[in-house]
């Protein structure tokens, strides 16, 4: 099977985690038993929220060919019914490809459980874009810390100010964030997890391949038909550096100006600065004098 229709396996990142959740250590294991597809439904946690209709089609040519090669982990509901929480895509394909049955491993898993896994099953895979592999950590640094996923980064922002208010859950995150390599989770608060509150256009350009660096460039601009524009440019080749430069004009805040006026009203604003700076402020001043008077 190709790397395209088969996501190629991290396996570190589960043994790494394994001792944190039961069940992440069995998702490498041979299928206990099978279940009828109708009687699965999709997960609660599952980190993805676009599925590629071309590369689902890929996938289910592949298990026409050789089967359903890894089970499925699913957790039992009510009424004789599954939750999958690993393994969405191939349960999606295999519907496809015309199965009527596919191989699973049953477990017993609480709700943090279940996130968990779900996002390391994910984390385990290398053709994760960058939005499925943030929401996938921030899965994870939930679980850790035991508030809903829409809490996570705040609770990490505050604990990264004051870590002495909770120790314990700092050196949770330090374990966890630990086993996922890649980055700390002082570095995934500051710097990726902000690529989910984009857009959606920018969302969507990411998961087709946009450089997260450039998509929250694109992101801090307030007007849609500007993003549009910027998109197009760094579709063109334009780097962070070319985008920075087009987005500047546009994100120079009028209250920027406000405050500053402000601040110049105040009787001392200038006589509080020593002799140096209050000489390079009345300078700049008739700089920008000299322009608003040549316009």
């Amino acid at each position: 099977m190709s790397a395209k229709t088969r996501p190629a396996i991290r396996p570190v990142v589960g043994s790494r985690l394994s001792g944190l959740v039961s069940g992440v250590e069995a998702l490498s294991q041979p299928a206990s038993t099978t279940l009828s597809i109708s009687a699965l439904q999709a997960g609660t946690f599952q980190p993805r929220v676009h599925f590629a209709p071309e590369a689902l089609e890929d996938l289910a040519r592949s298990i026409r060919e050789q089967g359903v090669l890894q089970p499925l982990l699913v957790r039992p509901l009510a009424g004789g019914r599954y939750e999958i929480v690993a393994g969405e895509r191939r349960w999606r394909a295999a519907g496809l490809a015309g199965l009527t049955e596919i191989p699973v491993l049953i477990r017993e898993l609480d709700d943090s459980q279940a996130r968990l896994a779900a996002a390391v099953e994910n984390l385990q895979r290398e053709n994760l874009n960058v939005i499925e592999e943030v929401r996938a950590r921030l899965q994870v640094a939930a679980a850790a810390l035991g508030v809903p996923e829409s809490e996570a980064v705040a609770r990490m922002f505050a604990l990264d100010r004051a870590p002495e208010v909770d120790p314990e859950a700092v050196a949770r995150l330090d374990t966890t964030f630990g086993a996922l390599g890649r980055e700390s989770w002082r570095s995934f608060i500051r710097n990726r997890a902000a690529v989910l509150n984009l857009p959606e256009e920018v969302q969507a350009a990411v998961r087709a391949g946009l450089d997260y660096r450039k998509a929250l460039v694109i992101g801090r601009v307030a007007d849609a038909d500007a993003r549009a524009v910027l998109l197009q440019s760094a579709g063109a080749g334009a780097t962070v550096q070319d985008l920075r430069a087009q987005v500047a004009p546009t994100t120079a805040p009028a209250e920027g100006w406000q405050a500053v006026a402000r601040r110049l009203n105040h009787r001392r604003a200038l006589d509080g600065l020593d002799p140096v700076r209050r000489k390079k402020v009345e300078r700049l001043l008739g700089q920008v004098q000299a322009l608003l008077d040549g316009e």
